[in-house]
């Protein structure tokens, strides 16, 4: 995108949906998110199906391309927030729009999309605020840390393992079955 198209887009109110990792597998190019969030954009993450999800690496792999481009350090970091900080909110109400869901910030009347976290352990340790987020993005153990989740406050994830996994994956074998059948 060009600069102008960038600038375009951030004020346009649009949310853009990023998978930096597929683009980087792809060459897609880097998209210019120093500016675009600079300049008030909202951005999602995804992960395009590819064979590596996870939303921590996705961050990591944005903050890495704006890096790699500028050649700078902590290229999405403000004054007052941290990179960690930075994605980490941009994720959650970027996320939020683009889904078409009032969440994103714990609030009252917001709905409740809620990760719990174990940082008593060697990536976490004596870690809280900006820096837990920044170890959790960073430090390539985000996803390990994440023990339960709750989606619009229902409690889907408990420590580590979803509440119908069994049945998710007697599911997916089945229909796994069904199409080795076909072809």
């Amino acid at each position: 995108m060009t600069e102008a198209e960038t600038r375009g887009l951030a004020r346009s109110g649009a949310v853009a949906g990023l998978c930096p990792i597929t683009e980087s597998n792809l060459g897609d190019g880097i998209f210019n998110g120093t500016q675009f969030l600079a300049d008030g954009g909202r951005v999602g993450f995804g992960s395009d199906s590819n064979v590596h999800i996870a939303l921590f690496d996705e961050l990591r792999t944005l903050e890495y391309s704006q890096r790699l481009r500028d050649r700078s350090r902590a290229a999405l970091a403000t004054q007052d927030r941290s990179t960690g900080r930075v994605l980490f909110d941009a994720a959650n109400l970027g996320g939020a729009q683009a889904g078409g869901r009032d969440c994103g910030v714990l609030a009252p009347g917001m709905v409740a999309d809620i990760i719990g976290l174990d940082l008593d352990n060697e990536w976490g340790a004596n870690r809280s605020g900006d820096m837990a987020l920044d170890t959790l993005i960073f430090g390539g153990h985000g996803q390990d840390c994440i023990t339960d989740i709750w989606s619009a406050g229902r409690h889907v994830v408990k420590d580590g393992r979803h509440l119908a996994r069994d049945r998710i994956t007697m599911d997916f074998v089945k229909v796994m079955g069904e199409l080795e059948q076909e072809i």
